[in-house]
């Protein structure tokens, strides 16, 4: 698992959260995002690609608890362009191991 350190998140008005990211070479394949209501998420982008989202900011686990999806950008190196856009279904669990150690 990757984690993402320079992710960035939007919180919209409608309380969607965008998730700002790097781009990967690769197109995402059915991504959905693994939240268990704590610090950490795991977005599952394509089958054998997963990325843990760490430490997540206070603000944002009770807008995720009550969410059904996230918006992604997928931003450049330099994050000056947004690359790739997609929703990502939330599959709430009780408890998220991809996490344990982090």
């Amino acid at each position: 698992m990757e984690q993402e350190r320079d992710y960035k998140v939007i919180i919209t008005n409608e309380d969607i959260l965008i998730f700002l990211i790097k781009s990967r070479p690769d197109e995402p394949v059915r991504p959905f995002l693994l939240y268990d209501g704590g610090k950490h998420a795991t977005l599952y982008r394509s089958e054998n690609e997963t990325i843990a989202l760490d430490y997540l900011d206070d603000q944002l686990p009770p807008i995720l608890d009550e969410s059904q999806k996230v918006l992604i950008f997928e931003m450049d190196d330099e994050i000056e362009d947004i690359l790739r856009t997609y929703e990502a279904p939330i599959r709430h669990v009780k408890h998220n191991t991809f996490t344990d150690n982090l």
